[in-house]
């Protein structure tokens, strides 16, 4: 190694240790008391809708919106004219009135908010954009929910709990993955006690999304930026939400404290090298952070999760959870389930047990537990929306999660019900990112998880019956 090559390893190496050693800060701290409860939604017959950010994720959902019933699309804001233009004809080709157009700035939302014509409102922009737009919302006295990843801070966590106290208005996120018929169905599998006490999930974001990162002329998307230069969780709702919901987190339990270690990544290097040349800025000077986030959270009962966030190194698609419960597992990429006294197969009994009615010894052991798929469970376990709803949904985004979601929440408001999602939820579930940050920034030490509903879990009943 010649002195030049040491001097430039040696002060990468000096980097990276003064990266993973910052200055410890602990989010347990309770804020001030609830300023109110959170009651269910009014009931509105027609629910009027806007929504703000019509790219690639809204223009999705924005038509999903438009195949429901007893709900209409009332504004649309977008910073690109063109976007908005496109947005009022579809709704006007799915037969309804010409929604409001606002595009006059960054800040036009709130001319749309102000108008008064909207019951809820749907943020699908840019992830710094949705704290402010949630808060302006609310203030403006209007049910919202966010796409994630919901908030990027802690700080915007408990804005945004205590703003939807004191105002009731609710604020949520739209998790899709908790809305695939599987999910759903093993929610439900959980509630009706086949699987026991739910106890570990291992649950992972993996596939290789740096596409989704950079732009065509090398510069960084939003998501990209939005990940640059961490080391913990950047993503984590997507299967932190259901794992959340399995384990009764914010109903019953909830998230204690967390550990989180990174793998120091080379990939946005790598990638601006084959596709944008060496001359290219993370060419030359790749930026400290994860490639691979590893978090481990525990709850207050001693349940655990384990989250991974892969979305950057070469590799194929797999999505993952696996459930292990004191009656049962489930495992999603295989869509298959053993559950005991169901499946196949059955406790191993001891050799030279006495039987108790017999009195004879066990000779050999009891058959082997067996897999089964998860849709033998089907038509006696899925939720009522899927079987009314599955062929439309089926043809949605994220399993046919997108659609369903969308269904529920109008259909919450059209009852008068309950959020599945609420701002509670939010809350737990985003305030990963910045608490998985801090521990691995601090050598993986442990981590206080705040606790939004400051006590409420205890008492707090599960928000969804998934037979009704």
């Amino acid at each position: 190694m010649n002195r030049k090559d040491f001097i430039t390893k040696a002060a990468l190496g000096s980097a990276s240790i003064a990266v993973l050693n910052q200055p410890f800060r602990s989010f347990g701290a309770h804020h001030e008391q609830p300023r109110g409860e959170l009651g269910n939604f009014e009931p509105i017959e027609n629910v009027r809708i806007g929504v703000v950010g019509v790219g690639n994720r809204g223009s999705s959902l924005l038509k999903q919106l438009l195949r429901l019933e007893n709900c209409q699309v009332t504004g649309v804001c977008d910073l690109i004219e063109a976007r908005v233009e496109r947005g009022q004809r579809w709704v006007m080709e799915a037969g309804q009135d010409k929604p409001k157009g606002y595009s006059r700035g960054e800040y036009d939302y709130r001319r749309m908010y102000e108008d008064g014509n909207c019951d809820l409102v749907l943020v699908m922009t840019p992830w710094e954009w949705h704290g402010p737009m949630c808060v302006d919302s609310m203030k403006a006295g209007i049910h919202v929910t966010t796409e994630v990843p919901g908030v990027q801070t802690i700080d915007e966590c408990w804005e945004l709990v205590e703003l939807s106290e004191k105002t009731g208005k609710h604020c949520m996120c739209m998790e899709n993955y908790c809305y695939s018929r599987e999910i759903m169905t093993v929610y439900n599998l959980i509630q009706q006690g086949l699987f026991g006490d739910p106890l570990h999930i291992y649950a992972g974001y993996q596939k290789e999304a740096l596409y989704y990162n950079f732009n065509a002329d090398g510069t960084l998307s939003f998501a990209g930026k939005g990940v640059v230069d961490h080391w913990g969780n950047v993503y984590a709702s997507h299967f932190a939400g259901p794992a959340a919901q399995w384990l009764g987190v914010n109903r019953g339990d909830a998230f204690d404290y967390l550990v989180s270690m990174g793998v120091w990544g080379k990939s946005y290097q790598l990638y601006a090298k084959r596709f944008f040349g060496d001359e290219h800025p993370f060419a030359k000077n790749p930026p400290m952070m994860a490639d691979v986030s590893n978090t481990m959270i525990a709850t207050k009962k001693g349940k655990s999760l384990s989250l991974i966030h892969d979305t950057r190194l070469p590799r194929p698609y797999r999505h993952y959870f696996r459930l292990q419960a004191g009656n049962g597992i489930y495992e999603h990429t295989e869509r298959r389930v053993h559950i005991g006294g169901h499946s196949p197969g059955d406790w191993s009994v001891p050799r030279g047990l006495v039987d108790r009615k017999t009195g004879e010894r066990t000779r050999v052991r009891s058959p082997r537990r067996e897999w089964e798929p998860l849709s033998n469970y089907f038509e006696k376990y899925q939720h009522v929306d899927w079987k009314e709803k599955g062929e439309l949904a089926k043809t949605s985004g994220h399993g046919g999660g997108d659609y369903v979601m969308l269904y529920r929440l109008v259909k919450s408001m059209n009852r008068g019900d309950y959020p599945d999602i609420d701002v509670y939820d939010l809350g737990a579930w985003s305030c990963i990112l910045e608490a998985s940050e801090e521990s691995a920034r601090n050598r993986s030490k442990a981590v206080d998880v705040p606790d939004f509903t400051r006590g409420k879990w205890e008492h707090r009943q599960p928000l969804v019956t998934y037979l009704t």
